[in-house]
């Protein structure tokens, strides 16, 4: 496994950054999906008030994530689930992002953004988020272009 940690470039505002690391990771392999734990999101700030002078607020793909999170304690998402989750999010402050074949079964999950050790046996690759640091774990040698720029 090759790992490399490194400093994002904006943890306030971070999800493009993380999509970007997930969209090339995907890329490497077909037909895997992403298990996603210990997630805290920071959704987009869209006002107070919704435009049309609806009283229900639009519906938040974010926010439906996060409670699906809570409900269930992890999620396993498609590089598209995750794409409409991220864009609807203004950033992660925690999360474990791992990437496995499809056909791997999993019942539960509890990833920990605190941990160094991989987090699934069966994970291709594996990108955690703490706070401003973003760590990689990859059965790849390819460098993902942001992590490129930085060594």
């Amino acid at each position: 496994m090759h790992s490399f940690t490194y400093e994002s470039k904006d943890s306030n505002n971070n999800s493009e950054e993380i999509l970007g690391l997930l969209q090339f990771y995907t890329n490497l392999s077909r037909n895997v999906s992403w298990l996603v734990g210990d997630l805290e999101l920071v959704p987009t700030y869209i006002g107070d008030y919704h435009p049309s002078g609806k009283v229900e607020p639009p519906q938040r793909v974010s926010l439906t994530m996060i409670q699906k999170f809570q409900e269930e304690g992890f999620l396993r998402l498609s590089l598209k689930e995750i794409e409409e989750m991220l864009n609807d999010s203004l950033s992660v402050r925690r999360g474990v992002f791992v990437c496995l074949p499809e056909h791997v079964e999993v019942s539960h999950f509890h990833g920990d953004a605190e941990s160094t050790s991989l987090q699934h046996e069966y994970a291709l690759y594996e990108i955690t988020v703490l706070d401003d640091l973003i760590m990689t774990n990859s059965r790849s040698e390819l460098l993902p272009p942001i992590i490129k720029g930085k060594a």
